[in-house]
C-alpha cells in the first residue's frame, strides 16, 4: 500500500486558486483555437473521447476522467467540453494525420490551415477573416528545435524561418523559427480568449534569460489583459522534468 502511494503523480494545479469549474449550456462546447497543431496531439488531449493506458490517468484524484475500463490494461477517456474550433500547420502529413481522425469526430477538414502562424496572422490583419470569433482557448506548442538540449541552442536567433527554410539574409526578423512564440502572443492578440496555453521543452528555462522574455511577452497579450502562470510538468511516475508551460 505503501509503494502503492508512492506512485501517484501530485497534481497540485487542481487546487489552484485560480481553478473553478466551469458549467455550460447542455450541448456547448468550449471552443479551442490550435496553432502548431502536428497531428493532434494536444487537441486530443483537450478533447478526449480516446483510449490510452491506464498509468496515463491518475484515477487517484481524477476518477470521472474514464469512461470505460478495456483489456490489456487500457481505459477510454470520457469527452470533454472542449471543441477544436482551428487548426494550423506548416507540415502537410501532419494535417493528412490529424484530418483523418478528427474528421470521425466530426470536424471539418477545412479547419486545419498550412499557412505558417505569420502568413496567418498577416492575412487576418488584412482581411479580419481568418481566425474564427467566440474563441475561449488558444493552444500552441510553438516550435522546440532551437530551444532544446538536443539541438544547437540558437534560441531567438534561428538559422531558419517561419516555414522551415534556412535564412539566408542575415537581416534581423521577427519571423524567424525561433521568434513563433510571438505570432501565437499576436493570435491571442486578436482572438483575446478566455486563457491560453503554450507548451515547450525544458530547455527553454536554462537559455539565458529567453524564458523570462517570452514570459513577459505573453503577459502583454491584449492589453496585459492575462496572467502568466509557469507550472513544470513531470512524466509518468519518474519526478523528472518535461515539459515547461
Amino acid at each position: 500500500m505503501e509503494d502503492e502511494e508512492k506512485s501517484i503523480v501530485e497534481e497540485p494545479q487542481l487546487s489552484h486558486p485560480f481553478r473553478k469549474e466551469i458549467k455550460l449550456k447542455e450541448g456547448k462546447k468550449l471552443r479551442v483555437l490550435s496553432l502548431f497543431s502536428g497531428c493532434g496531439g494536444m487537441d486530443l488531449g483537450f478533447e478526449g473521447g480516446f483510449i490510452t493506458h491506464k498509468g496515463s490517468v491518475n484515477e487517484k484524484t481524477c476518477p470521472d476522467y474514464v469512461s470505460e475500463h478495456l483489456d490489456n490494461d487500457f481505459v477510454r477517456l470520457k469527452p470533454t467540453i472542449f471543441q477544436t474550433v482551428f487548426a494550423n500547420d506548416i507540415l502537410p502529413d501532419a494535417r493528412i494525420a490529424w484530418v483523418h481522425y478528427f474528421s470521425q469526430l466530426g470536424n471539418e477538414d477545412s479547419i486545419y490551415r498550412t499557412e505558417s502562424v505569420v502568413d496567418l496572422v498577416k492575412m487576418h490583419r488584412a482581411t479580419k477573416d481568418i481566425f474564427p470569433d467566440d474563441i475561449d482557448v488558444v493552444t500552441g506548442g510553438f516550435p522546440c528545435q532551437d530551444f532544446s538540449v538536443a539541438g544547437k541552442r540558437r534560441g531567438f536567433e534561428s538559422h531558419k524561418d517561419h516555414n522551415g527554410n534556412y535564412i539566408q539574409s542575415e537581416t534581423a526578423s521577427e519571423e524567424t523559427r525561433g521568434k513563433l512564440y510571438f505570432w501565437m502572443k499576436e493570435v491571442i492578440d486578436i482572438t483575446r480568449p478566455k486563457i491560453f496555453v503554450a507548451e515547450n521543452v525544458k530547455g527553454l528555462t536554462n537559455l539565458g534569460n529567453v524564458k523570462d522574455i517570452i514570459q513577459k511577452d505573453f503577459s502583454s497579450a491584449a492589453g496585459n489583459d492575462y496572467i502568466v502562470l509557469p507550472f513544470l510538468l513531470v512524466s509518468g511516475n519518474s519526478q523528472q522534468p518535461s515539459r515547461q508551460i
